[in-house]
């Protein structure tokens, strides 16, 4: 059991290997690179600066060209020798001339920063300019030199093509099958955590924290999955007669089935925690029982586990009182059994067509409709903010130059490099100074511990080398998950470094902090004071992008449910609400990481929930909407629900309004109108289709959830809750 849960959390901690992958071949080619431009070198008699850059656009190579599509890639990488030339050309006739070369190099920041604009071609591109020019002048490449630095830069793209198309490419098949594998540990991770929970009856702070998060992971890697089922992989590569339109809702319906048993658990241990007797503890014992038999089922596939979770949570439901009680606890009960069942039913479900045990059934399935392109974005208000932050860059770069050389003439260039990186990827100040204290800290952490490791492998060179090829791994693996170990790992590195060139002492190590401490303050300063973009701006702008996405998905849901012309999905529309979610994460992440005091932290926290919990519902709502059918003669039944979604569509908007300074804002309340279709559906005869009616129940109560999110949210920003007078279909 202990190694299953340590295998459980690897998969799940990298979605499809893909980090390790990454880690795994960008190593690889900085190791066949080294290997071939050491034979270059010393077969021509040039020295080691030859080596150092063409080893520095394998590795900016390899991490940097990065486009979904393959052919793009390729196109990308037969670009890289071009800027990476022009870059090094200039660098070497400006050499001899200080001030001109540091004129230039500011005019290539601003460039660098200013082809992001090109996505991910554009940074690809500038991140390889910028290198280049700086390694040349540090470096202090001669005109001698400039051949064989042009055809180290061709070798360091050529070993980076080769290993990442031939030697080490992304098998589309294997990454898939990996997302799979790491979407069921994910699920079984979180239904662990519920079974512990229910199973002590408590859910005390800590418990709520680790629930959440493990959800977030969960959704983060369908995200993932559904992202790589529609811009690079072909599910009918690995699954015969399966295409992405069919695999995506299955899978979208077991990410939401354990959304649920969460949801369930954590329900039923907030009523034990109030009331020990509310539940019995054998009751209890026979969730957790259930539980557990649907986690071993998701981590390792066998036959007929997951009937044996359904059939445990159907004893539970079997033994429980009719369900028109109104006890609380056999109420936790019973919506914790038919999660269970549900999402052992999903699962089974998906897992039949993924591993071909439904024979002619996917043929049946009416493919989902593709979501017409987007609409283009408005422009922005002034400046667009790759000029924006190329300008800033551009000063931040100027100023580290002049402080960098101030304290060493010779080591300038880790302040430059430490204000440049700290603006990658960030959309705000706040997001800025995240990064910048970031690279500090990991370099103060990584300095220590450079020291002792080159300590140790003082003299042996075979052993240095074996180091720094550990450090490369795990400062490429550890990239996307936080940019302190990467920064942690490269300073590590980067002593052992010193102690094969025999340039290491402490001194050096302490001079990275000062000028890593120099360019991130610089950095920093530069964010705030110059064309500062503040991250309340921009989380006002993904504020109001979520929520235009979720009334759009509302609308989008009302008119399928009830026989509407529309052409989207509705499950596309809740994945495009997942990635407005994770886009409003991100961006609140620096104020939730100390930048603002204690009551923004609890603003943005709450807003972070009551998102959540729109973006939980909403597709709730879109799934059961593609899956009810509308009874015949329900006409008030349908009033009555498509008047709930207009009056919730209207407070969204009067919430946007809120959000862009309105005053005066009154929110009206569709419970009437929800209380009506309600009521209704639960009222139809025995004649009327009883699987659309629970699916239309479902469906109203997702509308309900999101409607009490939105006036919760309207009114804790200065709403007036108003008096909405009965419509006729509640009346």
């Amino acid at each position: 059991m202990l190694y299953e849960r340590a295998r459980n959390w690897l998969i799940g901690s990298d979605p499809g290997l893909l980090r390790l992958r990454m880690a795994t071949r960008t190593t690889a080619a900085l190791g066949c690179s080294l290997a071939v431009l050491s034979v270059l070198t010393k077969a021509t008699g040039q020295p080691l600066t030859v080596a150092l850059l063409g080893v520095v656009i394998t590795m900016i190579a390899a991490r940097s060209v990065n486009e979904p599509d393959p052919q793009q890639q390729r196109i990308t990488m037969a670009l890289v020798p071009l800027p990476a030339t022009a870059s090094v050309v200039a660098a070497t006739l400006l050499a001899p001339h200080p001030i001109a070369a540091d004129v230039v190099f500011v005019a290539v920041v601003f460039g660098a920063v200013y082809v992001r604009r090109f996505q991910a071609r554009g940074r690809a591109l500038g991140m390889v300019a910028f290198m280049s020019y700086f390694m040349t002048l540090y470096l202090r490449a001669g005109l001698a030199e400039l051949p064989w630095l042009i055809a180290a830069v061709v070798v360091g793209t050529v070993c980076t093509f080769v290993m990442s198309t031939y030697v080490l490419p992304d098998r589309p098949e294997r990454v898939l099958h990996a997302t799979i594998r790491a979407l069921r540990a994910r699920m079984a991770i979180v239904i662990d955590t519920t079974a512990e929970v229910v199973r002590t009856g408590r859910l005390d702070e800590r418990r709520r924290r680790q629930m959440r998060a493990r959800t977030i992971r969960l959704n983060e890697t369908a995200l993932m999955m559904q992202d790589q089922i529609e811009d690079k992989f072909n599910p009918a590569m690995l699954y015969r007669g399966v295409s992405a339109e069919q695999l995506a809702p299955w899978l979208f319906d077991a990410e939401l089935a354990i959304e649920w048993v969460a949801t369930a658990g954590r329900r039923a241990a907030v009523i034990s925690s109030q009331d020990p007797s509310a539940i019995p503890d054998a009751t209890r014992a026979e969730m957790v029982t259930a539980l557990a038999l649907l986690s071993r089922a998701m981590r390792a596939p066998q036959e007929g586990g997951l009937r044996q979770a359904a059939s445990q949570a159907q004893r539970v439901l079997d033994h429980q009182p009719d369900s028109a009680t109104d006890d609380e606890g056999d109420a936790a009960v019973r919506r914790l059994a038919l999660a269970i069942i549900n999402a052992a039913t999903a699962t089974a479900e998906v897992r039949a067509i993924v591993e071909g045990a439904i024979s002619g059934h996917t043929a049946s399935v009416e493919a989902i409709d593709s979501a017409p392109p987007a609409d283009d974005e408005p422009p922005e208000q002034g400046l667009p903010q790759t000029t924006r932050q190329a300008i800033q860059v551009a000063v931040a770069a100027s100023l580290t130059i002049v402080a960098g050389e101030l304290l060493s003439p010779t080591r300038w260039y880790w302040a430059v490099i430490a204000a440049f990186v700290i603006f990658a990827g960030t959309n705000s100040w706040a997001e800025t100074l995240t990064k910048g204290w970031q690279r500090l800290l990991g370099t103060v952490l990584g300095v220590p511990c450079g020291v002792l490791v080159a300590t140790l492998f003082a003299g042996d060179k075979t052993g240095s080398l074996v180091a720094i090829v550990v450090c490369l791994f795990c400062a490429f693996y550890f990239m996307t998950v936080t940019y302190s170990l990467m920064t942690f790992w490269i300073t590590t590195m980067l002593a052992l470094l010193y102690g094969l060139l025999g340039e290491f002492s402490l001194g050096v190590l302490m001079l990275r902090i000062e000028e890593t401490a120099i360019g991130a303050v610089i950095g920093i300063a530069v964010a705030i004071v110059v064309l500062p973009t503040h991250t309340r701006t921009a989380i006002r702008k993904d504020t109001k992008t979520f929520l235009a996405s979720l009334s759009d998905l509302i609308d989008i849901s009302t008119a399928t449910m009830f026989g509407g012309d529309e052409t989207t999905s509705p499950t596309e529309r809740a994945r495009e609400l997942d990635r407005n979610l994770q886009q409003f994460r991100v961006t609140a992440k620096p104020l939730l990481a100390g930048v603002t005091g204690p009551a923004s932290r609890r603003s943005i926290q709450r807003g972070l929930r009551i998102f959540g919990a729109c973006d939980q519902y909403g597709r709730s709502l879109a799934r059961n909407s593609e899956r009810y059918q509308d009874p015949v003669g329900s006409e008030r039944l349908s009033d009555a629900f498509i008047s709930a979604a207009t009056q919730t569509r209207r407070n969204i908007d009067a919430l946007i309004a809120l959000v862009d300074g309105a005053d005066d804002v009154t929110v009206d309340s569709a419970t009437d109108d929800l209380d009506s279709a309600e009521c209704r559906a639960r009222n139809l005869r025995e004649g009327e289709p009883q699987l659309d009616i629970r699916r239309f129940l479902t469906a109203v109560h997702a509308l309900r959830q999101i409607e009490r999110s939105i006036i919760t949210e309207a009114i804790n920003l200065g709403a007036r809750d108003g008096l909405k007078a009965p419509s006729p279909a509640a009346r």
